[in-house]
């Protein structure tokens, strides 16, 4: 008689733990990421102007309840990311003065998914520095096979796992990675380079570089 497997979604997995690079010299196409930054500045102006346009309508009486009602809306907004997600990867970075990502790390990030063999065509980037999204949501909106989150903790994500950097941790049918920040890897000195090739050595093993 065999014996019948149930297997969970993603998603559904992430719901049961929920509240409880020394890179090669990949060529890079100049013109792919003059494009990419351009779209990603105009995106970053339309940010600015909108949130110095933005008066609150009604004060709200009660803190508790402004918060709740705030938190009810940004479960039944679209999620906002950057990106085809043709890959089925998400990028999770939080940066709140950015529409996306600031351009410095953006390079960089386009730089590491060069070298993996990747576009930004190829992943959603997500934002949580300026929408709130648990990573229950960011799956049901995003099912993914890898999700890697730089200086973003489980915390954020609101689910109950170890934030164990640079290890990938199984998530039924996705993986999830936790980063420090890019902007730790940004520049040439020691630290820099000793978290960039962290996080190499960990990208070549999943994408079998």
């Amino acid at each position: 008689m065999k014996e019948n497997k149930t297997i969970l979604p993603t998603s559904v997995l992430v719901s049961l733990f929920k509240d409880s690079l020394v890179l090669p010299e990949n060529k890079i196409n100049p013109a792919i990421i003059e494009e990419q930054i351009a779209s990603l500045a105009a995106d970053q102006e339309a940010f600015v102007k909108k949130n110095k346009a933005k008066t609150p309508a009604v004060e709200a009486t009660n803190t508790t309840e402004a918060i709740i009602v705030e938190e009810e809306l940004n479960l039944t907004m679209p999620l906002k990311h950057l990106g085809d997600h043709s890959k089925k990867i998400v990028v999770i970075v939080n940066d709140p003065a950015s529409v996306y990502l600031n351009e410095p790390d953006f390079i960089l990030l386009t730089s590491i998914l060069n070298a993996c063999r990747l576009t930004i065509a190829d992943i959603a980037l997500v934002n949580l520095g300026n929408q709130k999204a648990s990573l229950h949501q960011i799956l049901n909106n995003l099912p993914s096979k890898l999700v890697i989150a730089f200086e973003v903790d489980s915390k954020a994500l609101k689910i109950k796992l170890p934030t164990n950097l640079y290890k990938l941790t199984p998530l039924g049918e996705s993986n999830l990675l936790f980063s420090k920040s890019l902007s730790s890897m940004q520049g040439s000195d020691s630290s820099a380079k000793q978290e960039k090739a962290k996080l190499w050595t960990v990208l070549k093993q999943i994408f079998q570089l």
